[in-house]
């Protein structure tokens, strides 16, 4: 149709994008998946309450079960008499006997022993525990005092213990010590050494009055244990050579500690793993004096052993997702706005904060699912619930199946990329880089005829939106 005057054909009016065009609407919808970063913190925040709570009844469960265990020992222990330097009151120091205890490793300790896991539930959290069997056998030979920085001149090899320190002994089920055919039945609860006697473990008196003392004959010992314990065994290598060899039907194993195994088959039936440490590779002495209330804790840093690991722990998974939450929030914008571009159609501002808001609610759905139904079929469902919402609103503001379809293909993408990224653990960032580099490269090359000044669908056939 002409004007009737000047037979010129009418300019189509530009429809309105509130005042702005197309370049500045692009950053205004930045600064404003920007300023959603507030909401996603507190988010952020809620995944991290939820996961103390989680990690309040794991503790509890253990206090209860029998917490993280670590074995250290057999080790033999005799009450010394010690020249030891001691400053007098006039400031001259002078040598004084002091009753002392002294720790003997074995010279071998081999350790065989069978981890069989269980599942324990405190209202909808979940915590791995196992019960454990184990035989330890420790050879041990006469000491040479002359190692000690203080001059020994008293022993009492009659009032020998020899001690066993394990971190838990809620956990304790049974516990037959022998040494060579005989029985040792008069086992204690602490480890019965000075000042720390009452420190978790056990210990039982034996008599090293023989042939032991002058190092004609070896004392050999044999310790059968079963305990309880959760997520972690570990042990401390206090001998000269340790071996230790465990069997589990976990398939989950995670090795830690200052030692990996030697050798190791992890599978879907379980795993076993052998750790051997010789006497050079270990800092702890073959013979010491105890000092302190905790005289077993300076092993610490030696100790090694396998955690049951729970795989893909959902947690850990919701909060990567929300640390990539303003991205995935620009990219969905990037896809409504690359559409609104394209088919000439408009979006308002205030719908592009609603489908913000509702990427953001997918967060929230994905945790509070994956604490009833696992990780992947939450995120299924939030995705998919979400997702469905969030391209169909769009869908409806832009005339044309094919938009339509853009709008569902496009969001699908996206939820799937963000679950390749979360899946993919140390490849993840890799993942993440590659997906932007696309994305920003296909909008710089597909809307380089865009006249960003101008509003949107400025040339273009109308929209519904108009």
């Amino acid at each position: 149709m002409t004007d009737t005057m000047t037979g010129v054909p009418p300019v189509p009016p530009k429809r309105s994008t509130g005042g702005l065009s197309l370049g500045a609407k692009f950053f205004v919808l930045g600064i404003l998946a920007v300023l959603l970063s507030v909401p996603l913190f507190a988010v952020w925040l809620l995944v991290q309450d939820r996961e103390a709570n989680y990690r309040r009844a794991v503790a509890e469960i253990g206090a209860q079960w029998g917490g993280s265990q670590t074995l250290t020992g057999p080790l033999l222990a005799v009450p010394v008499t010690v020249l030891s330097n001691v400053r007098g009151q006039d400031g001259r120091t002078v040598q004084r006997r002091v009753g002392r205890t002294l720790l003997i490793a074995p010279e071998t300790l081999d350790i065989t022993g069978q981890v069989d896991p269980d599942r324990r539930k405190r209202g909808i959290h979940e915590a791995i525990v196992y019960q454990a069997r184990l035989t330890a056998r420790a050879q041990f030979g006469a000491p040479d005092l002359d190692a000690l920085a203080q001059p020994v001149v008293a022993t009492d090899w009659s009032r020998g213990k020899l001690v066993v320190a394990l971190s838990d002994l809620k956990g304790i089920e049974t516990v037959t010590i022998t040494r060579g055919e005989t029985a040792l039945d008069d086992v204690s609860p602490g480890i019965g050494i000075g000042s720390a006697v009452r420190q978790s473990g056990f210990h039982v008196p034996v008599d090293l009055s023989g042939g032991f003392a002058d190092g004609r004959t070896t004392a050999g010992f044999s310790l059968d244990l079963a305990f309880k314990g959760s997520q972690t065994l570990r042990f401390t290598p206090v001998g000269g050579e340790t071996k230790v060899a465990l069997a589990s039907p976990w398939p989950h194993p995670s090795f830690s500690g200052a030692f990996l195994p030697a050798a190791r088959s992890v599978g879907e039936q379980g795993f076993e793993a052998s750790w051997t440490v010789p006497q050079l590779a270990r800092p702890i002495p073959a013979v010491a004096l105890a000092d302190g209330h905790a005289p077993l804790s300076a092993f610490a840093d030696a100790q090694f052993g396998a955690d049951l690991y729970q795989p893909v722990h959902f947690y850990r998974f919701v909060d990567r997702a929300v640390k990539y939450g303003v991205l995935f929030v620009g990219a969905a914008f990037l896809v409504i706005f690359a559409i609104e571009v394209m088919s000439g159609g408009r979006m308002h501002l205030v719908h592009y904060m609603m489908t913000g808001l509702m990427m953001i609610i997918f967060y929230v759905l994905l945790l509070a699912l994956a604490e009833m139904i696992g990780f992947a079929a939450a995120y299924a469902a939030a995705a998919g619930a979400t997702g469905a919402v969030v391209a169909g609103f769009t869908a409806t503001l832009f005339a044309g199946r094919r938009w339509a379809l853009s709008a569902f293909g496009g969001f699908a993408l996206l939820y799937g990329v963000l679950y390749v990224v979360l899946s993919l653990e140390d490849a993840a960032l890799l993942a993440g880089a590659v997906t932007g580099f696309v994305i920003l490269t296909a909008m710089m090359f597909g809307t380089r005829k865009v006249d960003w000044s101008a509003g949107a669908g400025g040339t273009r056939p109308s929209g519904p939106g108009r």
